[in-house]
């Protein structure tokens, strides 16, 4: 686990460009703070920030070179199954100094090129420089779990594990791409290929790049599809006891995999199912390797929660660890913990608005003297159907659909009628969503983006000066996720209509998978733990894993009001009661309270000299409509206004400069 960055000229390299690289290093020195290296021929440079996990010693140090000195890699993450293609590789004439697997992937490609890539079981993202041919390769991860930005000037390619890295060498300028902030103002993050800053683009999930000829092109690698010789094999079993035990046998190998390392590790527990159902694989694991005496001292635990109780779930970690008998560690985040936001908006790099950041980050800070890598249940949702917005949109969506436009229109009328004062969170959600539906419904939109968006796009359009209202006139933000939703549901019923809406689960999960899991989910816990050397490795993420969850059929993935049943048959065998009947909380943020108590005047001192206003990216008052409802308690706009704050700062940081950031004054 590292920082990577690189910088390539096709007419050859400049006397800066090396300490450009090495600029780009000291911005990624949260990444990797265990050493560095630095390599460098007449068109490329390489640099990397090391954080040591597998072959502690100089042999694993990168950038590394195969044995002419043909390639060069860095390389950002984990390969899982490293061990398996060593031997395959031994096996055809291969020869190892290292016992790392960043060689691994050196000579894989050597012999398989980019046919390498379905053979990794891991999480990465790397650069391969062929000095003969002069051309680099990029790949990412199937699921995005590892970053990778680009950046092409003035005949340069830059790359880096995160924007600020590239900002540091002086060639690239942070400036504001409006698409991007449409988008991220649609759902709390930017998706890929947009980054949130002009002429920097993320490599998508699953995608491959090379540079040659003086050019760069991507392309998918790696695709979520249907697999219908899988699902018949699923839809013919007949018992429980069956269907959880095909799952224990992938999930074994999955967190086995994941076990190896030659640092301190750990296993962050939320109280919820999944990860819960993973600290228990690992722990029947130990006990059969092993013996039972030595589980006690084989796993040590983590969580972090609030003082509210409402938000806080560590008492369910601290039974799920007990009753393994793990060593369990919980924290409390601080009542004042959104003065962290500077701090976080400067890691997330992004325009990005999930406040769950703001634990996420405690989490690592209070883990990272403890273990330098944990196991994390992230993913276990989107592949088991654990997101309670499934069942709702599902079954309510199915009797939706059978009303008359002017009932459907009515029950929207009466809930807004009915809203409690003051106003209750759930009351509103609801609200909003039956608005969203019945808008949605009009404009043909597929129902579950309604469900996903943070601001509709009138609203998000009332936000801007008048500059980018006309700029961004025919944007719309929702077409990211409605196009995964046509294309999954094409795949899965091939006769539609183009415009006719499926809400069935599978298309639900496999559309999460594409967009809010790399976008949301795992870009924040890159950024969280990473900003404090800590290595996140999740086993729900594995791609066997992942395949044979979405081939599940919709009766046994999601048969009635209960997520993810079949964990739930699993669990049951091995943790609390309490533990597998738990409603899922998430990890959320007293997000209303704070904006009427500690957060307010912070947050209203932010916008009354707002730069979003100076710089004519938003209107006067922008904030004004949400504040004045949120504090008269008409309505929780908590979530809207944090996305508003992180902004600000996020374009204080990065776009004016007024929040101090690594940013050298470019060379002469």
């Amino acid at each position: 686990m590292c920082g990577i960055v690189g910088l390539l000229r096709w007419d050859g390299l400049r006397p800066d460009d090396g300490e450009r690289v090495r600029r780009g290093m000291k911005a990624l020195i949260h990444r990797g703070p265990d050493g560095e290296g630095f390599w460098t021929d007449t068109h490329c440079v390489l640099g990397f920030r090391r954080l040591k996990v597998i072959d502690l010693s100089p042999a694993g140090d990168q950038p590394m070179a195969n044995e002419d000195g043909r390639y060069h890699i860095v390389f950002n993450g984990e390969i899982y199954n490293f061990r398996e293609l060593r031997s395959e590789l031994e096996s055809k004439g291969h020869a190892f100094r290292s016992k790392s697997d960043t060689e691994v992937l050196l000579h894989g490609y050597e012999e398989w090129g980019e046919e390498l890539l379905p053979k990794l079981r891991g999480m990465f993202a790397f650069a391969i420089w062929d000095a003969r041919e002069r051309r680099f390769f990029f790949a990412r991860d199937p699921l995005g779990v590892k970053p990778f930005y680009f950046a092409e000037r003035n005949g340069a390619i830059l790359f880096a594990s995160e924007p600020k890295a590239l900002f540091a060498t002086g060639l690239v300028e942070p400036k504001l791409d409006s698409a991007a902030l449409h988008e991220a103002l649609t759902y709390r993050y930017v998706p890929a290929p947009r980054s949130g800053f002009k002429d920097v683009e993320k490599l998508p999930p699953g995608h491959l790049a090379l540079a040659e000829k003086g050019a760069l092109r991507y392309r998918g690698w790696f695709s979520i599809e249907e697999n219908p010789h899988t699902t018949t094999r699923w839809s013919a079993r007949k018992s429980d006891q069956e269907l959880t035990r095909d799952l224990d046998s992938l999930l074994t190998p999955a967190c086995f995999r994941r076990l190896y390392a030659e640092v301190k590790q750990g296993v962050w527990i939320s109280g919820g199912l999944d990860s819960s159902i993973l600290l228990s694989e690992l722990v029947q694991q130990i006990k059969t390797a092993f013996s039972p005496a030595e589980t006690a001292s084989s796993f040590l635990t983590f969580s972090a929660g609030f003082a509210q109780p409402e938000w806080d779930e560590r008492a369910l970690a601290r039974a799920t660890a007990q009753h393994l008998k793990a060593q369990h560690t919980d924290f409390e985040v601080p009542a004042d913990v959104f003065k962290l936001l500077p701090q976080i908006v400067w890691h997330a790099d992004e325009p990005y608005f999930d406040s769950s950041c703001l634990p996420t980050y405690v989490l690592a800070q209070k883990t990272k003297p403890h273990a330098t890598v944990v196991l994390s249940g992230d993913g276990g949702d989107e592949c088991f159907a654990g997101y309670e917005r499934y069942v709702g949109l599902t079954q309510f969506y199915k009797r939706w659909k059978k009303m008359p436009g002017w009932l459907q229109r009515l029950q929207l009328k009466l809930a807004k009628w009915m809203h409690p004062a003051p106003s209750r969170a759930g009351w509103d959600r609801l609200v909003r969503w039956l608005d969203k539906l019945v808008a949605q419904e009009v404009a043909g939109f597929h129902p579950y983006v309604g469900a996903m968006t943070l601001f509709d796009q009138d609203q998000i359009r009332a936000l801007y000066g008048e500059a980018l209202r006309e700029e961004n006139q025919e944007l719309d933000g929702r077409e990211h996720l409605s196009h995964a939703l046509r294309k999954f549901t094409k795949e899965r019923y091939p006769d539609c209509a183009p415009n006719e809406h499926k809400l069935d689960a599978g298309i639900l999960q496999r559309a999460d998978l594409l967009t809010y899991l790399p976008g949301d989910v795992l870009h924040k816990v890159d950024r969280m733990s990473m900003a404090h050397g800590v290595e996140v490795r999740s086993p729900f993420l594995d791609v066997d894993l992942v395949n044979l969850a979405l081939s599940i059929p919709d009766e046994v993935r999601l048969p009635g009001r209960e997520t993810k049943p079949l964990l739930r048959r699993l669990a049951e065998q091995r943790l609390p009661p309490k533990v597998v009947r738990a409603r899922k909380r998430g990890f959320g943020v007293p997000l209303d309270d704070w904006f009427r108590g500690p957060l307010k005047t912070i947050a209203a001192d932010l916008f009354e000299a707002s730069h979003l206003v100076t710089d004519g990216v938003f209107k006067p008052k922008f904030w004004e409509p949400y504040w004045t409802e949120h504090q008269s308690a008409k309505a929780n706009h908590g979530e809207r206004l944090y996305a508003l704050l992180a902004l600000e700062l996020w374009h204080r940081t990065f776009l004016s400069g007024e929040v101090p950031v690594e940013r050298p004054a470019p060379l002469a």
